[in-house]
């Protein structure tokens, strides 16, 4: 299932929008809105996986209304003005649907965004993962998104881009639980992926930014490592 909001100045264009997503079964459209601004505040509070939106609008037009929008939102313009029609695949909108439009021209957009969720889920599922137990829950991390694990204690900490895993494990454990192909301990308390590291400088790793030290007795086998990849 597809969730989704309609965000249009016009109450008419909204209705058109919600007959059409009432016809389409996998999509699921939350809400909608003739102000911008509520929109904006709802998706501070709320994650959707696509946005039907206007472009000419009083508050904030469509096209700076997207510089306020997560990365991962798919949009679809909807607009009675076909000069934007250039523009709004610059801005790398899934599609751009010209008022007045039918449902089956609307249904060849939504299904664009359909047949891209589709090749993301299948790929998520061919990539290696692990369940890690953070307390409250098993959360499943890709192994490709762990760009370095820390040692805190009795707990480890997976480091992705977006988040901290926080586990209660020593760095011992977390060792044998990933492959060596991709993953090396480069000092007593940091595990680290070989695919992140942005160099190495004066005994250091350096991945996103952040330093991790390169403890003496790792040191020979992890430049090897590097030397070999």
């Amino acid at each position: 299932m597809i969730t989704c909001i309609a965000i249009d100045d016009e109450p008419k264009g909204l209705e058109v929008i919600k007959n059409h997503a009432g016809k389409t079964e996998f999509l699921d459209l939350l809400e909608v809105f003739t102000d911008p601004l509520k929109a904006l505040s709802y998706l501070e509070q709320n994650n959707v996986d696509m946005i039907f939106l206007d472009i000419n609008m009083p508050e904030i037009d469509g096209f700076k209304l997207l510089n306020h929008l997560p990365n991962d939102i798919d949009v679809i313009f909807t607009t009675a003005h076909s000069e934007y029609a250039i523009k709004s695949y610059e801005v790398e909108a899934v599609d751009y649907l010209l008022k007045p439009f039918d449902y089956s021209r609307f249904l060849l957009a939504v299904n664009k965004v359909k047949a891209k969720h589709s090749e993301s889920s299948t790929t998520d599922q061919s990539r290696p993962f692990l369940f890690v137990n953070t307390g409250s829950a098993k959360e499943k991390i890709l192994l490709d998104d762990i760009s370095f694990i820390e040692s805190d204690g009795n707990y480890v900490h997976y480091n992705t881009r977006e988040r901290k895993y926080m586990v209660r494990a020593s760095i011992k454990e977390t060792l044998t639980l990933l492959p060596s192909s991709l993953f090396i301990q480069i000092h007593r308390s940091f595990i680290v992926s070989l695919k992140w590291i942005d160099k190495i400088e004066d005994n250091h790793a350096f991945i996103f930014g952040k330093e991790i030290p390169i403890g003496q007795i790792y040191k020979s086998e992890f430049l090897k490592r590097i030397n070999n990849s």
